[in-house]
């Protein structure tokens, strides 16, 4: 079974489906990967594709409101992607300075307005009283004395007690006038001592402002982000349940919204810290409705429709290659298996001619039928038990040889398998010598067209093959180009009935400045049909 990665490029689809959040882009590549056959999951796929696309063709209004949701959600997932992933300890440890995220007071997160007292109490208050500590460090002895003790000091008579005390010269203020004592021996009265000793009560009474204030500063900041962020937690949930509630009103079942109703912001990012599988599912659910409305929108991409046939049946109208730069993509449709058409296709024509796109439009279309219930152009088909693509060789994962590996990634093509299988190959076969390249291509057809379940379209330049193939088994497709009478060549980027033997050798070697002259067996010295 090929990975999706052998199909598309992700990014591409994901830009072309018009996808805006990471979500989305996410939950579009995991679920390519779910490839299903169950024919109860496939039919309950396909109706809720259906039901989308006729609504939003029904009510154009309905996807510009969907859209607009989107567009605020993916601005509000780059806001909280940090909370989408572990916290580290530190993140933890600073939201836990306004938060309960201790597991003995968790519960106190959801008591109503606590967050709010409390981010109130520890952002301006504690700091502020904190503020005030060296200012009443300072007064505190005195009330003490004076109403503690009820000694009779006044306040002029405590300021002197404390020059006194700052100063080394002790005196007895209290009495107003005393003799005044004798200074110890060696005591603090030496000019340079003083003003060691101020310096450092000037620095304590500064630590003391400083301090404080950077608490507050450190803690308004973390509060602000929490404001914030629980902001645009607590306007997700808002979204979810406006799309939930305008989808179910069209009968659009939506997952319900995971996240409960938040009490503040503080709340919302406490519920999301210590519970971030709810707001992962929230991004996950509405990743994967985005990636619907988006897909079933686009003008190109309808439901598809499953059919049952005794053998395997494709048929894909109106379809291109989404790889194709808009403005030069050309549609195509083709058909295999049922009763009009052979179940096996050789396709051919000049390299750069729209062979690897052929067949690149056809893997998408069957892959979005297999998991998303669409396709790109209309798509009636049988259901396939497995889709094996080969357009490069990074499709081939190890280490031996491309033709190692091409034929063992051909020989699991022709292992049983319980239902129809589809096969993609481009230029079978052709990294190794022409004539073992031939035979091997023959060994390979005889088993493939002859299997009852197979579908396939293979490219190839190996005319003899594309002759020998019987038509009632093969068709004969190409993408044709044609000389003009100038000799120029000229892509047509069709996709036609018959064989196109038009080479773009001598063209692509002259790009590369290797031919210098033209040379007749390079080219065609009269027009020639697209294809014969």
């Amino acid at each position: 079974m090929t990975t999706p990665s052998s199909i598309v490029d992700v990014p591409v689809l994901a830009e072309w489906i018009g996808l805006q959040t990471d979500a989305g882009k996410a939950s579009l590549e995991k679920r390519l990967s779910e490839w299903t056959t169950d024919p109860a999951r496939l039919e309950c796929t396909r109706q809720n594709a259906t039901r989308i696309h006729d609504l939003l063709a029904k009510d154009p209004s309905l996807y510009t409101e969907l859209r607009s949701h989107f567009t605020a959600i993916a601005a509000i997932e780059k806001k909280v992607s940090s909370l989408l992933h572990t916290p580290s300890d530190l993140e933890k440890e600073t939201y836990g300075e306004l938060l309960f995220l201790r597991p003995l007071l968790q519960p106190l997160n959801a008591i109503p307005l606590l967050l709010p007292f409390w981010s109130l109490l520890r952002i301006y208050l504690l700091p502020g009283l904190s503020l005030l500590l060296p200012l009443l460090t300072l007064l505190a002895p005195y009330f003490i004395l004076k109403y503690a003790l009820c000694l009779p000091i006044t306040f002029s008579n405590y300021i002197s007690l404390l020059h006194s005390l700052l100063s080394g010269q002790l005196t007895d203020a209290t009495c107003g006038g005393g003799p005044s004592l004798p200074a110890p021996s060696g005591a603090l009265t030496h000019p340079t001592s003083l003003l060691k000793q101020l310096a450092i009560i000037l620095v304590t009474l500064v630590q003391g402002i400083l301090q404080p204030y950077w608490t507050y500063t450190h803690l308004r900041a973390v509060g602000t982000s929490v404001e914030e962020t629980g902001q645009h937690l607590m306007a997700l949930r808002t979204r979810y349940e406006v799309i939930d509630a305008r989808l179910r009103a069209y009968g659009v079942t939506v997952h319900p919204c995971p996240l409960p109703p938040f009490l503040s912001p503080a709340h919302a990012i406490a519920h999301t810290l210590l519970h971030p599988m709810y707001i992962r599912l929230a991004f996950q659910y509405l990743g994967t409705l985005e990636c619907h409305i988006e897909l079933l929108h686009h003008p190109a991409v309808h439901p598809v429709q499953w059919v049952s046939h005794s053998t395997p049946y494709l048929h894909l109208r109106d379809t291109y290659d989404i790889h194709v730069p808009e403005g030069k993509q050309k549609r195509f449709s083709v058909s295999l298996g049922g009763p009009s058409h052979p179940a096996h296709a050789l396709l051919t024509g000049p390299n750069k001619g729209g062979k690897s796109t052929v067949l690149r439009g056809v893997a998408l279309s069957v892959l979005l039928a297999h998991t998303y219930g669409c396709a790109i152009g209309h798509l009636t088909a049988t259901p396939f038990d497995a889709l094996y693509v080969c357009l490069k060789p990074d499709d081939l994962p190890g280490s031996k040889s491309r033709f190692e590996r091409e034929i063992e990634f051909t020989a699991q093509t022709l292992r049983p398998h319980k239902g129809p299988i589809l096969v993609l190959l481009d230029e079978l076969y052709h990294s190794t010598n022409p004539p073992d390249a031939l035979s091997s291509c023959h060994h390979y057809s005889d088993r493939l067209w002859t299997a009852p379940t197979a579908l396939s379209i293979i490219s190839t330049h190996l005319f003899e093959w594309v002759e020998s193939s019987s038509p009632s088994l093969v068709q004969r497709l190409c993408c044709p180009a044609e000389y003009d009478a100038e000799g120029t060549l000229r892509f047509l980027y069709e996709l036609h009935p018959g064989v196109c033997r038009v080479s773009s050798v001598e063209l692509l070697l002259r790009q590369n400045g290797l031919l210098l002259r033209s040379t007749s067996s390079l080219s065609l010295s009269t027009p020639a049909t697209p294809c014969a």
